[in-house]
Protein backbone atom coordinates (compact mmCIF):
# COMPACT_ATOMS: atom_id res chain seq x y z
CA UNK A 1 0.00 0.00 0.00
CA UNK A 2 1.33 3.44 -0.98
CA UNK A 3 0.73 6.29 1.44
CA UNK A 4 -0.82 9.40 -0.11
CA UNK A 5 1.60 12.29 -0.39
CA UNK A 6 0.63 15.34 1.61
CA UNK A 7 0.00 18.30 -0.75
CA UNK A 8 2.28 21.28 -0.41
CA UNK A 9 0.91 24.50 0.98
CA UNK A 10 -0.69 26.61 -1.74
CA UNK A 11 1.96 29.07 -2.99
CA UNK A 12 4.06 28.38 0.09
CA UNK A 13 7.67 29.44 0.60
CA UNK A 14 8.81 26.46 -1.51
CA UNK A 15 6.48 27.28 -4.42
CA UNK A 16 8.05 25.90 -7.64
CA UNK A 17 11.17 24.88 -5.69
CA UNK A 18 11.53 21.11 -5.72
CA UNK A 19 14.55 20.66 -3.45
CA UNK A 20 16.51 22.24 -0.59
CA UNK A 21 19.12 23.30 -3.17
CA UNK A 22 16.49 25.20 -5.14
CA UNK A 23 15.25 26.86 -1.94
CA UNK A 24 18.77 27.90 -0.99
CA UNK A 25 19.45 29.34 -4.44
CA UNK A 26 16.21 31.30 -4.42
CA UNK A 27 16.77 32.60 -0.89
CA UNK A 28 20.20 33.90 -1.92
CA UNK A 29 18.76 35.97 -4.81
CA UNK A 30 15.28 36.90 -3.57
CA UNK A 31 16.25 40.43 -2.50
CA UNK A 32 17.88 41.46 -5.79
CA UNK A 33 16.26 44.57 -7.30
CA UNK A 34 14.10 44.19 -10.39
CA UNK A 35 15.21 45.52 -13.77
CA UNK A 36 12.18 45.65 -16.08
CA UNK A 37 13.70 46.54 -19.45
CA UNK A 38 10.53 46.01 -21.51
CA UNK A 39 7.08 46.92 -20.27
CA UNK A 40 4.00 48.89 -21.27
CA UNK A 41 3.36 50.72 -18.00
CA UNK A 42 1.60 54.06 -18.68
CA UNK A 43 4.36 56.46 -17.73
CA UNK A 44 1.88 59.34 -17.36
CA UNK A 45 0.26 57.44 -14.48
CA UNK A 46 3.63 56.93 -12.85
CA UNK A 47 4.44 60.62 -13.23
CA UNK A 48 1.07 61.60 -11.73
CA UNK A 49 1.42 58.90 -9.05
CA UNK A 50 -2.02 57.57 -9.84
CA UNK A 51 -4.27 56.32 -7.04
CA UNK A 52 -6.62 53.44 -7.82
CA UNK A 53 -10.22 53.51 -6.69
CA UNK A 54 -10.52 49.73 -6.77
CA UNK A 55 -8.49 46.60 -7.36
CA UNK A 56 -10.39 46.25 -10.63
CA UNK A 57 -8.73 49.43 -11.89
CA UNK A 58 -5.30 48.36 -10.69
CA UNK A 59 -5.61 44.72 -11.73
CA UNK A 60 -7.95 44.29 -14.68
CA UNK A 61 -7.99 47.62 -16.47
CA UNK A 62 -5.26 46.77 -18.99
CA UNK A 63 -4.04 43.22 -18.33
CA UNK A 64 -4.48 41.27 -21.55
CA UNK A 65 -3.41 38.02 -19.91
CA UNK A 66 -6.36 38.20 -17.52
CA UNK A 67 -8.71 39.26 -20.31
CA UNK A 68 -7.73 36.28 -22.47
CA UNK A 69 -8.33 33.89 -19.57
CA UNK A 70 -11.79 35.34 -18.96
CA UNK A 71 -12.71 35.07 -22.64
CA UNK A 72 -11.54 31.46 -22.64
CA UNK A 73 -14.03 30.82 -19.84
CA UNK A 74 -16.87 32.34 -21.82
CA UNK A 75 -17.21 35.58 -19.86
CA UNK A 76 -19.20 38.26 -21.67
CA UNK A 77 -17.08 41.13 -23.01
CA UNK A 78 -19.10 43.64 -20.98
CA UNK A 79 -17.46 42.10 -17.89
CA UNK A 80 -13.98 42.35 -19.40
CA UNK A 81 -13.58 45.61 -21.35
CA UNK A 82 -17.19 46.77 -21.28
CA UNK A 83 -19.28 49.03 -19.06
CA UNK A 84 -19.99 46.63 -16.19
CA UNK A 85 -19.21 47.92 -12.71
CA UNK A 86 -15.84 47.36 -11.06
CA UNK A 87 -17.35 44.84 -8.67
CA UNK A 88 -19.06 42.90 -11.47
CA UNK A 89 -15.79 42.66 -13.42
CA UNK A 90 -13.84 41.58 -10.35
CA UNK A 91 -16.46 39.01 -9.41
CA UNK A 92 -16.36 37.54 -12.92
CA UNK A 93 -12.57 37.32 -12.84
CA UNK A 94 -12.59 35.75 -9.37
CA UNK A 95 -15.01 33.07 -10.54
CA UNK A 96 -12.75 32.22 -13.48
CA UNK A 97 -9.38 32.39 -11.73
CA UNK A 98 -10.63 30.18 -8.93
CA UNK A 99 -10.92 27.32 -11.42
CA UNK A 100 -8.00 28.17 -13.75
CA UNK A 101 -5.82 25.22 -12.78
CA UNK A 102 -2.52 25.07 -14.67
CA UNK A 103 -2.74 28.64 -16.00
CA UNK A 104 0.03 31.10 -15.01
CA UNK A 105 -2.55 33.82 -14.40
CA UNK A 106 -3.79 31.73 -11.47
CA UNK A 107 -0.30 31.83 -9.96
CA UNK A 108 0.35 35.49 -10.78
CA UNK A 109 -2.97 36.67 -9.37
CA UNK A 110 -2.44 34.88 -6.08
CA UNK A 111 1.20 35.99 -5.81
CA UNK A 112 -0.01 39.57 -6.32
CA UNK A 113 -2.66 39.20 -3.64
CA UNK A 114 -0.08 37.78 -1.23
CA UNK A 115 2.82 40.14 -1.94
CA UNK A 116 0.91 43.44 -2.10
CA UNK A 117 -2.14 42.86 0.09
CA UNK A 118 -1.10 40.06 2.45
CA UNK A 119 -4.10 38.02 1.31
CA UNK A 120 -3.32 34.29 1.35
CA UNK A 121 -6.88 33.07 0.91
CA UNK A 122 -7.51 31.53 -2.55
CA UNK A 123 -9.53 33.80 -4.81
CA UNK A 124 -12.76 32.29 -6.12
CA UNK A 125 -16.46 33.08 -6.39
CA UNK A 126 -16.97 32.46 -2.68
CA UNK A 127 -14.11 34.65 -1.42
CA UNK A 128 -14.44 37.39 -4.05
CA UNK A 129 -16.44 39.94 -2.03
CA UNK A 130 -14.24 39.72 1.05
CA UNK A 131 -11.02 39.98 -0.96
CA UNK A 132 -12.41 42.83 -3.05
CA UNK A 133 -13.28 44.87 0.02
CA UNK A 134 -9.98 44.17 1.81
CA UNK A 135 -7.88 45.03 -1.23
CA UNK A 136 -9.83 48.22 -1.89
CA UNK A 137 -9.37 49.32 1.72
CA UNK A 138 -5.60 48.91 1.36
CA UNK A 139 -5.54 50.67 -2.01
CA UNK A 140 -6.98 53.74 -0.32
CA UNK A 141 -4.07 53.88 2.14
CA UNK A 142 -0.60 55.33 1.75
CA UNK A 143 1.89 53.26 -0.20
CA UNK A 144 -0.57 51.87 -2.78
CA UNK A 145 -0.25 54.55 -5.44
CA UNK A 146 1.48 53.76 -8.74
CA UNK A 147 4.86 54.83 -7.37
CA UNK A 148 4.19 53.16 -4.04
CA UNK A 149 3.57 49.82 -5.74
CA UNK A 150 6.76 50.17 -7.77
CA UNK A 151 8.73 50.99 -4.64
CA UNK A 152 7.20 48.07 -2.74
CA UNK A 153 8.23 45.79 -5.60
CA UNK A 154 11.92 46.78 -5.27
CA UNK A 155 12.06 47.92 -8.91
CA UNK A 156 15.36 49.55 -9.76
CA UNK A 157 14.81 50.24 -13.48
CA UNK A 158 11.71 50.57 -15.66
CA UNK A 159 12.02 50.90 -19.42
CA UNK A 160 8.73 51.91 -21.01
CA UNK A 161 7.59 51.58 -24.63
CA UNK A 162 7.29 54.94 -26.38
CA UNK A 163 6.40 56.15 -29.85
CA UNK A 164 8.99 58.34 -31.63
CA UNK A 165 6.49 61.23 -31.55
CA UNK A 166 6.27 61.14 -27.75
CA UNK A 167 7.46 64.34 -26.06
CA UNK A 168 8.70 62.28 -23.07
CA UNK A 169 7.46 65.01 -20.75
CA UNK A 170 6.37 62.46 -18.15
CA UNK A 171 9.84 60.91 -18.14
CA UNK A 172 11.26 64.35 -17.47
CA UNK A 173 8.92 64.77 -14.48
CA UNK A 174 10.12 61.48 -13.02
CA UNK A 175 13.78 62.24 -13.72
CA UNK A 176 13.47 65.55 -11.87
CA UNK A 177 11.86 63.99 -8.79
CA UNK A 178 14.70 63.15 -6.40
CA UNK A 179 12.34 61.40 -3.98
CA UNK A 180 11.47 58.69 -6.50
CA UNK A 181 14.53 56.46 -6.74
CA UNK A 182 13.44 54.08 -9.53
CA UNK A 183 15.18 54.87 -12.81
CA UNK A 184 12.48 55.26 -15.49
CA UNK A 185 13.75 55.52 -19.06
CA UNK A 186 12.00 55.53 -22.43
CA UNK A 187 12.18 52.80 -25.05
CA UNK A 188 12.04 53.77 -28.74
CA UNK A 189 9.32 51.87 -30.68
CA UNK A 190 9.09 52.89 -34.35
CA UNK A 191 6.35 50.44 -35.40
CA UNK A 192 4.13 53.19 -36.83
CA UNK A 193 6.74 54.28 -39.35
CA UNK A 194 7.69 50.70 -40.26
CA UNK A 195 4.08 49.81 -41.11
CA UNK A 196 4.05 51.71 -44.39
CA UNK A 197 1.04 49.79 -45.72
CA UNK A 198 -1.29 51.17 -43.04
CA UNK A 199 -3.80 53.87 -43.81
CA UNK A 200 -2.41 56.14 -41.07
CA UNK A 201 1.16 56.11 -42.46
CA UNK A 202 0.95 59.39 -44.37
CA UNK A 203 -0.57 61.23 -41.42
CA UNK A 204 2.07 59.79 -39.10
CA UNK A 205 4.94 60.90 -41.35
CA UNK A 206 3.42 64.38 -41.59
CA UNK A 207 3.35 64.56 -37.77
CA UNK A 208 6.97 63.40 -37.62
CA UNK A 209 7.94 66.10 -40.11
CA UNK A 210 6.13 68.80 -38.14
CA UNK A 211 7.69 67.71 -34.86
CA UNK A 212 11.26 67.62 -36.18
CA UNK A 213 11.03 70.52 -38.62
CA UNK A 214 12.37 68.26 -41.37
CA UNK A 215 10.40 68.06 -44.61
CA UNK A 216 10.07 64.35 -45.36
CA UNK A 217 10.08 63.67 -49.09
CA UNK A 218 12.47 60.76 -49.46
CA UNK A 219 14.32 58.06 -47.54
CA UNK A 220 17.18 60.31 -46.47
CA UNK A 221 14.85 62.93 -44.98
CA UNK A 222 12.83 60.23 -43.23
CA UNK A 223 16.06 58.80 -41.85
CA UNK A 224 17.13 62.26 -40.69
CA UNK A 225 13.81 62.91 -38.94
CA UNK A 226 13.98 59.56 -37.14
CA UNK A 227 17.60 60.30 -36.27
CA UNK A 228 16.51 63.55 -34.65
CA UNK A 229 14.02 61.66 -32.52
CA UNK A 230 16.58 58.99 -31.65
CA UNK A 231 18.93 61.72 -30.45
CA UNK A 232 16.09 63.28 -28.44
CA UNK A 233 15.34 59.94 -26.78
CA UNK A 234 19.05 59.30 -26.21
CA UNK A 235 19.41 62.60 -24.34
CA UNK A 236 16.65 61.43 -22.00
CA UNK A 237 18.29 58.17 -21.06
CA UNK A 238 16.98 55.83 -23.75
CA UNK A 239 19.29 52.92 -24.57
CA UNK A 240 16.84 50.50 -26.23
CA UNK A 241 14.72 50.25 -29.34
CA UNK A 242 11.86 47.81 -29.80
CA UNK A 243 10.54 46.50 -33.12
CA UNK A 244 7.44 44.30 -33.24
CA UNK A 245 7.36 42.35 -36.50
CA UNK A 246 4.63 39.91 -37.46
CA UNK A 247 6.68 38.86 -40.49
CA UNK A 248 10.39 39.63 -40.68
CA UNK A 249 11.34 41.11 -44.10
CA UNK A 250 12.58 38.31 -46.33
CA UNK A 251 14.42 40.19 -49.07
CA UNK A 252 17.23 42.70 -49.10
CA UNK A 253 16.00 45.97 -50.55
CA UNK A 254 18.25 48.69 -51.88
CA UNK A 255 17.83 52.27 -50.81
CA UNK A 256 16.75 53.09 -54.35
CA UNK A 257 13.94 50.55 -54.25
CA UNK A 258 12.82 51.68 -50.79
CA UNK A 259 12.95 55.28 -51.99
CA UNK A 260 10.58 54.55 -54.86
CA UNK A 261 8.16 52.71 -52.54
CA UNK A 262 8.20 55.55 -50.01
CA UNK A 263 7.57 58.23 -52.62
CA UNK A 264 4.69 56.24 -54.04
CA UNK A 265 3.12 55.77 -50.62
CA UNK A 266 3.53 59.43 -49.66
CA UNK A 267 1.78 60.30 -52.92
CA UNK A 268 -1.24 58.38 -51.69
CA UNK A 269 -0.80 55.20 -53.70
CA UNK A 270 -1.43 51.76 -52.27
CA UNK A 271 1.49 49.35 -52.12
CA UNK A 272 1.78 45.58 -52.16
CA UNK A 273 2.73 43.39 -49.22
CA UNK A 274 6.04 42.65 -50.96
CA UNK A 275 6.77 46.36 -51.35
CA UNK A 276 5.96 47.01 -47.69
CA UNK A 277 8.33 44.23 -46.66
CA UNK A 278 11.11 45.59 -48.88
CA UNK A 279 10.68 49.06 -47.39
CA UNK A 280 10.85 47.66 -43.86
CA UNK A 281 14.15 45.91 -44.60
CA UNK A 282 15.74 49.12 -45.86
CA UNK A 283 14.41 51.33 -43.06
CA UNK A 284 15.28 48.81 -40.35
CA UNK A 285 18.81 48.64 -41.71
CA UNK A 286 19.11 52.40 -41.37
CA UNK A 287 17.55 52.39 -37.92
CA UNK A 288 19.90 49.63 -36.75
CA UNK A 289 22.90 51.68 -37.85
CA UNK A 290 21.63 54.61 -35.79
CA UNK A 291 21.11 52.34 -32.80
CA UNK A 292 24.71 51.14 -33.15
CA UNK A 293 25.92 54.73 -33.34
CA UNK A 294 24.22 55.51 -30.01
CA UNK A 295 25.22 52.16 -28.46
CA UNK A 296 21.60 51.10 -28.02
CA UNK A 297 20.11 47.61 -27.79
CA UNK A 298 17.83 46.53 -30.64
CA UNK A 299 14.95 44.30 -29.53
CA UNK A 300 13.22 42.29 -32.27
CA UNK A 301 9.87 40.84 -31.19
CA UNK A 302 8.92 38.19 -33.72
CA UNK A 303 5.98 36.02 -34.76
CA UNK A 304 3.11 37.75 -32.97
CA UNK A 305 0.05 37.59 -35.23
CA UNK A 306 -1.70 40.82 -34.31
CA UNK A 307 -5.45 41.41 -34.07
CA UNK A 308 -6.59 37.98 -35.27
CA UNK A 309 -10.26 38.75 -34.62
CA UNK A 310 -11.46 41.46 -37.07
CA UNK A 311 -14.81 41.99 -35.34
CA UNK A 312 -13.07 42.53 -32.00
CA UNK A 313 -10.63 44.90 -33.67
CA UNK A 314 -13.52 47.02 -34.98
CA UNK A 315 -15.50 47.01 -31.74
CA UNK A 316 -12.77 47.10 -29.07
CA UNK A 317 -9.64 48.28 -30.89
CA UNK A 318 -5.98 47.32 -31.17
CA UNK A 319 -3.89 45.74 -28.41
CA UNK A 320 -6.84 44.27 -26.55
CA UNK A 321 -5.72 40.65 -26.27
CA UNK A 322 -6.77 39.16 -29.61
CA UNK A 323 -3.30 38.28 -30.85
CA UNK A 324 -1.96 34.85 -31.78
CA UNK A 325 1.24 32.99 -32.69
CA UNK A 326 2.25 33.44 -36.33
CA UNK A 327 3.86 30.98 -38.73
CA UNK A 328 6.72 33.16 -39.94
CA UNK A 329 10.16 31.50 -40.23
CA UNK A 330 12.56 34.44 -39.95
CA UNK A 331 15.91 32.74 -39.24
CA UNK A 332 17.38 32.82 -42.75
CA UNK A 333 16.31 36.44 -43.30
CA UNK A 334 17.69 37.39 -39.88
CA UNK A 335 20.99 35.79 -40.82
CA UNK A 336 21.21 38.09 -43.84
CA UNK A 337 20.05 41.18 -41.97
CA UNK A 338 22.31 40.76 -38.96
CA UNK A 339 25.19 39.54 -41.12
CA UNK A 340 25.05 42.61 -43.35
CA UNK A 341 25.20 44.92 -40.34
CA UNK A 342 28.01 42.90 -38.75
CA UNK A 343 29.98 43.04 -42.01
CA UNK A 344 29.87 46.84 -41.79
CA UNK A 345 30.71 46.72 -38.06
CA UNK A 346 27.35 48.39 -37.38
CA UNK A 347 25.45 45.60 -35.66
CA UNK A 348 23.96 46.83 -32.37
CA UNK A 349 23.47 44.54 -29.38
CA UNK A 350 20.34 42.61 -30.30
CA UNK A 351 17.75 40.55 -28.43
CA UNK A 352 15.64 38.07 -30.40
CA UNK A 353 12.21 37.35 -28.89
CA UNK A 354 9.68 34.95 -30.36
CA UNK A 355 6.24 33.80 -29.28
CA UNK A 356 6.82 30.61 -31.28
CA UNK A 357 8.57 28.40 -28.74
CA UNK A 358 9.54 26.01 -31.55
CA UNK A 359 11.99 28.60 -32.89
CA UNK A 360 13.92 29.10 -29.64
CA UNK A 361 16.69 26.69 -30.59
CA UNK A 362 17.14 28.15 -34.08
CA UNK A 363 17.34 31.69 -32.74
CA UNK A 364 19.64 30.68 -29.88
CA UNK A 365 22.07 29.07 -32.33
CA UNK A 366 21.88 32.04 -34.71
CA UNK A 367 22.68 34.39 -31.83
CA UNK A 368 25.96 32.57 -31.14
CA UNK A 369 27.09 33.42 -34.69
CA UNK A 370 27.43 37.07 -33.66
CA UNK A 371 29.63 37.19 -30.54
CA UNK A 372 30.54 40.34 -28.71
CA UNK A 373 32.94 41.14 -25.93
CA UNK A 374 32.28 40.80 -22.24
CA UNK A 375 29.98 38.34 -20.51
CA UNK A 376 26.81 39.38 -22.33
CA UNK A 377 27.01 38.32 -25.99
CA UNK A 378 26.16 40.89 -28.67
CA UNK A 379 23.15 38.94 -29.98
CA UNK A 380 21.05 36.90 -27.59
CA UNK A 381 17.87 34.87 -27.39
CA UNK A 382 15.41 36.94 -25.38
CA UNK A 383 13.54 35.59 -22.39
CA UNK A 384 10.41 33.46 -22.72
CA UNK A 385 7.88 35.93 -24.05
CA UNK A 386 4.12 36.40 -23.86
CA UNK A 387 2.41 33.06 -24.48
CA UNK A 388 5.56 31.35 -23.21
CA UNK A 389 5.46 33.11 -19.81
CA UNK A 390 4.63 29.76 -18.25
CA UNK A 391 6.46 27.26 -16.06
CA UNK A 392 7.25 24.99 -18.99
CA UNK A 393 7.94 27.88 -21.38
CA UNK A 394 10.42 29.59 -19.07
CA UNK A 395 12.13 26.35 -18.09
CA UNK A 396 12.47 25.31 -21.75
CA UNK A 397 13.91 28.68 -22.73
CA UNK A 398 16.47 28.58 -19.92
CA UNK A 399 17.55 25.04 -20.78
CA UNK A 400 17.86 25.97 -24.46
CA UNK A 401 19.93 29.03 -23.62
CA UNK A 402 22.24 26.92 -21.44
CA UNK A 403 22.58 24.10 -23.97
CA UNK A 404 23.24 26.35 -26.97
CA UNK A 405 24.91 29.42 -25.52
CA UNK A 406 26.30 30.66 -22.22
CA UNK A 407 23.61 30.93 -19.55
CA UNK A 408 25.57 33.27 -17.23
CA UNK A 409 25.24 35.92 -19.99
CA UNK A 410 21.41 35.87 -20.03
CA UNK A 411 19.74 39.22 -19.41
CA UNK A 412 16.83 38.07 -17.32
CA UNK A 413 13.11 38.67 -17.38
CA UNK A 414 10.61 41.39 -18.34
CA UNK A 415 6.99 41.91 -17.33
CA UNK A 416 5.77 43.05 -20.79
CA UNK A 417 2.88 44.36 -18.72
CA UNK A 418 0.60 47.37 -18.36
CA UNK A 419 -0.20 46.65 -14.71
CA UNK A 420 1.59 48.12 -11.70
CA UNK A 421 0.77 44.91 -9.83
CA UNK A 422 2.64 42.64 -12.25
CA UNK A 423 6.07 42.54 -10.62
CA UNK A 424 5.65 39.18 -8.84
CA UNK A 425 6.14 37.74 -12.33
CA UNK A 426 9.84 38.34 -11.73
CA UNK A 427 9.60 36.20 -8.61
CA UNK A 428 7.87 33.53 -10.70
CA UNK A 429 10.76 33.60 -13.20
CA UNK A 430 13.41 33.49 -10.49
CA UNK A 431 11.83 30.51 -8.78
CA UNK A 432 11.63 28.61 -12.06
CA UNK A 433 15.26 29.36 -12.95
CA UNK A 434 16.49 28.41 -9.48
CA UNK A 435 14.64 25.12 -9.74
CA UNK A 436 16.14 24.34 -13.17
CA UNK A 437 19.64 25.16 -11.93
CA UNK A 438 19.14 23.13 -8.75
CA UNK A 439 18.27 20.07 -10.84
CA UNK A 440 21.65 20.32 -12.57
CA UNK A 441 23.36 20.58 -9.18
CA UNK A 442 21.37 17.81 -7.46
CA UNK A 443 21.92 15.42 -10.38
CA UNK A 444 25.67 15.96 -10.30
CA UNK A 445 25.79 17.85 -13.59
CA UNK A 446 27.25 20.98 -11.95
CA UNK A 447 29.21 21.36 -8.71
CA UNK A 448 27.49 22.72 -5.63
CA UNK A 449 29.74 25.77 -5.64
CA UNK A 450 27.67 28.36 -3.82
CA UNK A 451 29.77 31.36 -4.82
CA UNK A 452 29.69 30.48 -8.53
CA UNK A 453 25.99 29.69 -8.49
CA UNK A 454 25.18 32.94 -6.68
CA UNK A 455 27.23 34.88 -9.24
CA UNK A 456 25.47 33.20 -12.17
CA UNK A 457 22.00 33.81 -10.76
CA UNK A 458 22.61 37.42 -9.72
CA UNK A 459 23.87 38.02 -13.25
CA UNK A 460 20.77 36.54 -14.84
CA UNK A 461 18.34 38.24 -12.47
CA UNK A 462 19.95 41.68 -12.29
CA UNK A 463 23.55 42.52 -13.15
CA UNK A 464 23.66 41.46 -16.80
CA UNK A 465 20.66 43.53 -17.86
CA UNK A 466 22.09 46.63 -16.20
CA UNK A 467 25.33 46.19 -18.13
CA UNK A 468 23.76 45.08 -21.40
CA UNK A 469 21.40 48.06 -21.58
CA UNK A 470 23.89 50.48 -20.00
CA UNK A 471 21.38 51.60 -17.38
CA UNK A 472 22.76 54.22 -15.06
CA UNK A 473 23.22 52.06 -11.98
CA UNK A 474 26.78 53.04 -10.96
CA UNK A 475 27.72 50.18 -8.68
CA UNK A 476 27.05 47.67 -11.47
CA UNK A 477 28.53 49.71 -14.28
CA UNK A 478 31.80 50.04 -12.38
CA UNK A 479 32.02 46.27 -12.08
CA UNK A 480 31.32 45.63 -15.78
Amino acid sequence: MTLAQTPKDFLGSDFLLSSPTAQRLYDSTESLPIVDYHCHLPVEELAADRRFSSITEAWLEADHYKWRLMRGAGIDESLITGDASDWEKFSAFATVVGKSIGNPVHHWAHLELQRYFGITEPLNAKSARSIYDRANELLASDGFSARGLVKASNVEVICTTDDPLDTLEHHEVLAADEEFSTLVVPGFRPDSVLRIEREQFGTYVASLAQLTGIEITDLNSLDAALGARISYFNQRGCTVSDQSLEIFPKRRASDAEAEEILRSRLSGHQITEQQASAFRWALMRRLAKQYAKHDWVMELHLNALRDANPRALRSIGENTGFDAIGEDRPVEALRGFLGELEDENLLPRTLLFTVDEGQNRQLAVLATCFPGTGIASKVQLGNAWWFNDTISGMATQIRTFAEIGFLPAAVGMVTDSRSFLSYPRHEYFRRIVCDVVSNWVDSGQFPDDQATLASILSGIFHDNSVRYFRFNVPEIQQGA
